[in-house]
């Protein structure tokens, strides 16, 4: 059954801006500057006028002019701060409909990822991208899934971006026991982490130096892409590679990963199989080399789509009335300003 729009008016006066209100008392100072300004007008003519003269120059027509501009002027600014206290007059509760779209960020936390090739680490570079990618939304629902050897659902997807925020921050290469990087894992349980059997509208943005060490990733990701789920792929690293760097307690380096023959190993960034990944989800693949975060382009892939429903909230507008006191103190001070105010002399 369809849900209909409710509209309740109230018909109260309530001022947006009251401190405004509190500048009339200049009003009645106005006026006493105006009454005191006359008499000392009246009396410095009298000092070098004679009665025959002020007769002339003073008519009672320039009087009346005088008074009336006095109390256009006065009556203006009166309503210029009524204005602008934006008296509100009567309410009624508006419907409205908010749209977004899901998004889990699959961030590699292998310990590859702590090579510095990208500064100050690669792991670093792209907990900054989920970042700078969150501020940016407005209604989607986020989720992290971190991965290495192994993946699961770090962050479920939330509209509290402060809590997922949180949970980026606490991620570490200690969150995930198992060593190496499982590609499809994460596309698996990111699948999983949507909750939906359509997925339509659920994006995958992954982040890693592509390492893939169980392989199958393409294909995963050509499935999910069947199911709906469109995957982007983020790439943190340097086609020239950097050694693992092992961290000590105050987080220095003190020595680099070896392999089994005792030669130091090289992390570089598998560009190509990380393409192939981002081809086969239906998404962008964005580098992140350089140290330049891809945030618009990645956003703008984010926001292909109108989004689906995310839910509908009622709020209380309340209706200005301002134009009216505002347009009337306007036209009344420009009657003040073309209203002539000089003394012709009688002939």
């Amino acid at each position: 059954m369809a849900e209909e729009d409710t509209v309740a008016m109230q018909d109260y006066l309530r001022w947006a801006n009251p401190d405004a209100l509190k500048l009339l008392w200049l009003v009645p100072l106005l006026v006493a500057l105006y009454v005191y300004a006359a008499r000392m007008r009246a009396r410095a003519m009298a000092r070098i006028a004679t009665p025959e003269a002020l007769r002339r120059i003073t008519t009672r027509r320039i009087r009346r002019r005088r008074l009336l501009r006095a109390a256009l002027m006065t009556l203006g600014l009166t309503l210029l701060l009524i204005a602008a206290a934006r008296p509100q007059f009567g309410t009624k509760m508006e419907r409205v409909q908010r749209t977004g779209v899901d998004v889990l960020f699959a961030v590699d936390v292998s310990r590859s990822m702590l090579a510095r090739d990208i500064k100050p680490d690669r792991l670093s570079m792209a907990k900054e991208t989920v970042q700078a990618l969150i501020s940016r939304m407005r209604g989607d629902r986020v989720g992290i899934v971190a991965f290495a050897g192994d993946a699961f659902l770090y962050c479920p997807l939330t509209v509290d971006y402060g809590a997922a925020r949180m949970f980026l921050d606490a991620l570490d290469t200690q969150v995930v026991g198992a060593p190496g990087t499982a590609l499809s894992q994460a596309i698996a349980v990111a699948l999983e982490g949507t909750g939906a059997a359509e997925h339509k509208y659920h994006h995958l943005v992954i982040l890693t130096d592509g390492e893939d060490h169980r392989g199958g990733a393409v294909a995963a990701a050509r499935e999910a892409a069947q199911k709906g789920l469109t995957i982007h792929v983020i790439g943190t690293g340097t086609a020239e590679g950097e050694p693992i760097p092992e961290i000590g307690p105050e987080g220095e380096v003190t020595r680099y990963t070896e392999g089994e023959d005792g030669r130091i190993v090289l992390s570089a960034l598998d560009e190509k199989t990380l393409k192939e990944i981002a081809e086969a989800g239906g998404g962008i693949y964005a580098s992140a080399a350089g140290g330049a975060i891809p945030v618009e382009r990645v956003f703008t892939a984010l926001q292909r789509e109108e989004g689906r429903l995310v839910g509908t909230w009622q709020f209380e507008e309340y209706e200005e009335r301002f134009q009216l006191p505002l347009g009337i103190a306007i036209v009344l001070i420009a009657i003040c300003a073309i209203l002539p105010d000089g003394a012709r002399v009688r002939q």
